[in-house]
């Protein structure tokens, strides 16, 4: 076209310098667009071009550094935004990438104007896309495996980012759509400016007479106009941009027309002719919404009372609640909106059967309003409330506010309304019959054990189910929050009430005569209870009382409940009820009832087939009860307990208190879950470094002595494992340095024993400061001095196998003075030794002294013996391989056998040779 052509050869000449004078008169342009387009064609036509001059469009638009880096950012958080609309993850980690090395390129321009409120509303709109994106469980399922791996590294490399920059998301957060008002505007006025350069470009190239002045003015024009951007007006430049206008020509274009191009910008239309030529049109500023979002909450919440107090009677209470049960769990339904609702209805002064059945979808409701964190689904906890005051906001803390602590007021109030209508049954309250329920529990037992993301918890609708789901989401709360946060210790007060409220309603299940399900309850009770020392209770109880526990008699308190659920529970009741009783009475030191109540149930034969849990439960009381025998100075007993638990390195995932680390065993995802769900609250944990140093210690005065007695004996095995892979990795160590950690320290004092300094021995391991963990001083000190007397004894037992092969007689009161030990306890210990043949001696009582009688086998004896014994193998073994390779009958024993049978075979043969004619032939005829 001869536009085209025009633009064309003004810029050619543009880029090659040419400069066209600005005294042209108008006639040449036209003339130069008055040939056909055919002549245009000709190759004639770039001849006659050539004397004709044309005045480029205005000056070039020069952009600020600041302008570019925006543009580029905007052009790529376009993609960005194309790439969100087809849920194209790579793309948008690749654009996301690349806005932020933009971003890094304009660190000084950031610097000096801030960070531009675009890209921080990207920034938000993208972090909002990708919680929601993963929320949709199934949209993520049926993403490719790439796309998918692209939204879990974006979820972790948004938050990462947005960290950077809380400050300006919280000021974008209280008035996002100013922000994105002004960035509207501000874009605007930038392509105002450019488009108004061009258009005053346009019209310069058609007036014939403008001045060198009058140049420099339509230069200047652009550069105010982008001025609106950001940079401040001066006052001097005004006179010269209101000039411009008036001077200019009639054949300027319309500012109307500036936003238009194509057939659009010649198209007639209706707006009529403007005769304010080269004014721009200005906008009414926008009034500035504030975010009242907190008013339309009370305005809604007002309306509903409003609608609600009006017909809150008994048949206006059933439709709603009919209604809403229809809508519950429908797509848009907002949980916590009926939430409110429910909470309204329960106030209505209504029948007590509909106020029933009303708490009871109140409660399941919020139930339902569960969250998912570090990948459980439980119920929301926060005990923060805000209170805004005008322009005041504050915050403050209360246990109200807490969606459990109302649920549990909730579930109180069920309660008092059953108790206080006895003729209401759970059937005519809209309940499941509780004794009936225990497919449903198992069924929700089942899901438990499943992956909490794909199945759903299996919520009851009776009292003792709520009770129980209730008590659930406090142990996986307990689970879930850091052991040191005070949020963890907010959850712990939140047992005293439950507690109290389980009593309520077990009471009441006695009252109306269903002791099964009261059953259930008391274990909830007992489960809270066992773990804790009466002392550490009493202690408590003075500075604030304990609700739902007992003070004073607190062993016959817990008694009564054990004795509840062993008349009335099932199997599976009874079993978890006599564990916990079998670890309250461990944890007081009653080693021997609860030794006696653990083999009179035979439960570690059957302790395999019961639940996961209860598996768990039976190591927690095996573990608390060695602790009780090691408390009571039973070394060898509490080593038994002790044994199968740390004897696989595996102790920390027994108890359910971690994950131990797998080497040649990787666990899939779902079992990690389970394990997780599976782990014991912080607060009943035991001690694992005590335990471990309970084993090895009772390990060490165990099988030292016998390990120096058979020194020389090959085949001698270690009864402890867990001592044999100690005694094993410091073996391996060629540079033992001073001992360090728990192990080293009670390995340093096995090696004084060895030698029968019982005083090294003594030193390294009563210093450990694991012992402060046993109980209070007065149990410590008693512990330390069993120690200290079942150190001595091992020593001087010690002592006398390894060296009474170099005396022919030991003093008594030489043996007392070196291992600190009293004549009697002397005498009953080698007494015992010489009995059991352990050591070959004699008592001579007129001497007062041990006479050996050196039947020890020397050094050289057990070398001579295990040599025999090898080659003895060595004479087998060849023997078997001459079989192998020659042919036999396996063994010698066999071959000799069949050489019998051959001979005795071949001396009847002969014998009937012997016999002439008559035997002879005989004979021969038996060979043939």
């Amino acid at each position: 076209s001869v536009a085209g052509n025009e633009r064309t050869l003004t810029m050619s000449r543009f880029f090659k310098g040419d400069s066209s004078s600005s005294e042209e008169s108008s006639s040449e342009e036209e003339s130069s667009g008055s040939g056909s387009e055919s002549e245009e064609e000709k190759p004639k036509a770039k001849v006659a071009t050539k004397d004709i001059k044309v005045v480029p469009k205005g000056p070039r638009k020069v952009q600020s550094q600041k302008d570019k880096r925006y543009d580029e950012m905007q052009d790529t958080l376009k993609n960005l935004n194309n790439a969100k609309a087809i849920n194209d993850w790579n793309a948008i980690s690749a654009e996301f990438q690349k806005i932020n090395q933009q971003m890094q390129k304009a660190q000084a321009l950031i610097n000096q104007n801030g960070v531009p409120m675009f890209y921080i509303s990207a920034m938000v709109k993208l972090a909002d896309l990708v919680e929601n994106t993963m929320k949709d469980k199934e949209k993520v399922k049926k993403m490719s495996k790439t796309n998918a791996k692209s939204l879990n590294a974006m979820k972790q490399n948004i938050k990462k980012n947005n960290s950077q920059y809380e400050t300006e998301i919280a000021k974008y957060m209280e008035s996002p759509a100013e922000e994105e008002e002004g960035e509207e505007e501000g874009e605007k006025a930038g392509s105002a400016s450019g488009e108004s350069s061009e258009s005053g470009s346009g019209s310069d190239s058609e007036s014939d007479s403008d001045s060198e002045d009058d140049k420099k003015k339509k230069k200047e024009k652009p550069e105010k106009v982008a001025k609106v951007k950001g940079s401040d007006d001066e006052d001097s430049d005004s006179d010269s941009d209101w000039s411009q206008s008036s001077d200019s020509s009639s054949s300027d274009e319309d500012p109307a027309m500036a936003g238009k191009t194509g057939i659009s910008k010649w198209m007639k239309t209706d707006e009529p002719d403007s005769d304010d030529e080269g004014f721009e049109a200005v906008k009414k500023p926008k009034e500035k919404k504030e975010r009242v979002i907190g008013a339309v909450k009370e305005i809604k919440e007002k309306e509903v009372v409003s609608k609600e107090v009006m017909v809150l009677n008994e048949e206006n209470v059933q439709k709603k609640l009919a209604e809403m049960i229809a809508q519950r769990g429908k797509k848009g339904t907002s949980r916590k909106e009926q939430m409110a609702q429910l909470e309204l209805l329960a106030t209505a002064q209504i029948s007590p059967s509909m106020t029933a059945q009303v708490l009871v979808h109140l409660i399941a409701a919020q139930f339902d309003s569960s969250s998912t964190r570090g990948g459980v689904n439980h119920m929301p906890i926060s005990f923060e409330m805000e209170e805004q005051e005008g322009d005041k906001r504050t915050v403050r803390e209360t246990r109200d506010n807490c969606v459990w602590t109302r649920c549990m007021g909730n579930i109180e109030k069920l309660m008092i309304v059953l108790k206080e209508n006895p003729d209401l049954s759970e059937d005519a309250t809209g309940q499941e019959t509780s004794v009936a329920n225990k497919d449903a529990q198992a069924q929700a037992e089942a899901a438990a054990m499943m992956d909490d993301d794909e199945e759903p918890m299996v919520v009851a609708a009776n009292l003792v189910s709520f009770l129980e789901r209730l008590d659930d989401e406090l142990y996986l709360s307990l689970r879930i929050f850091d052991n040191h946060s005070a949020e963890f210790l907010k959850r712990l007060l939140d047992i005293a009430p439950l507690l109290k409220l389980m009593g309520k309603v077990q009471d009441y299940y006695v009252g109306i005569g269903n002791n099964t399900v009261a059953a259930r309850v008391a274990m909830r009770r007992l489960e809270h209870l066992y773990y804790k020392h009466n002392d550490l209770v009493s202690l408590a109880s003075k500075s604030r009382p304990q609700e739902g526990d007992c003070a004073e008699n607190r062993t016959q308190y817990i008694e009564e409940i054990a004795m509840h659920l062993y008349r009335y529970g099932d199997d599976a009741l009874k079993t978890r009820a006599m564990l916990c009783h079998m670890y309250y009475l461990s944890l007081h030191d009653h080693f021997y009832r609860a030794r006696d109540m653990l083999l009179m149930s035979h439960l570690q034969d059957s302790i395999h087939q019961h639940s996961i849990a209860s598996q768990i439960l039976f190591n927690r009381t095996m573990a608390q009860l060695g602790l009780s025998a090691f408390r009571n100075g039973l070394v060898q007993e509490a080593h038994g307990c002790f044994d199968e638990l740390c004897g696989n390195n595996r102790l920390k995932e027994l108890l359910a208190q971690g994950l131990s680390s797998q080497r040649f065993n990787e666990r899939s995802q779902e079992q990690e879950r389970a394990e997780k769900r599976r782990q014991t609250p912080y607060h009943m944990h035991i001690n694992l470094e005590l335990l471990e140093c309970c084993h090895l210690v009772g390990a060490i005065l165990i099988e030292i002595p016998k390990m120096v007695a058979n020194s020389y004996d090959t085949k001698r095995k270690v009864a402890s494992r867990a001592l044999k892979r100690v005694f094993d990795n410091s073996d391996r160590n060629p540079l033992a340095g001073p001992p360090e950690t728990t192990r080293d320290v009670i390995m340093a004092g096995a090696r004084a024993l060895e030698k029968g300094d019982w005083q090294s021995c003594e030193a390294f391991v009563l210093g450990l400061p694991v012992w402060v963990h046993l109980g209070n001083e007065e149990c410590v000190e008693r512990v330390q001095k069993v120690m200290k007397q079942k150190i001595k004894e091992e020593a001087l037992r010690t002592f006398l196998f390894a060296y009474s092969a170099y005396y022919e007689a030991l003093s008594l009161e030489q043996l007392c003075e070196m291992f600190d030990l009293e004549k009697k306890v002397v005498t009953s210990l080698v007494s015992k030794m010489i009995f059991s043949d352990e050591l070959y001696a004699s008592w001579d009582q007129p001497t007062g002294s041990i006479v050996m009688h050196k039947k020890e086998r020397s050094r050289l004896h057990h070398m001579a013996l295990s040599y025999a014994d090898l080659l003895a193998k060595l004479v087998d073994n060849n023997e078997k391989a001459w079989d192998n390779r020659f042919g036999g009958y396996g063994y010698k024993e066999q071959r000799e056998l069949a050489w019998k049978r051959e001979r005795e075979a071949g001396r009847g043969g002969e014998r009937g040779g012997r016999g002439g004619g008559r035997g002879g032939g005989g004979g021969l005829g038996e060979r043939r």
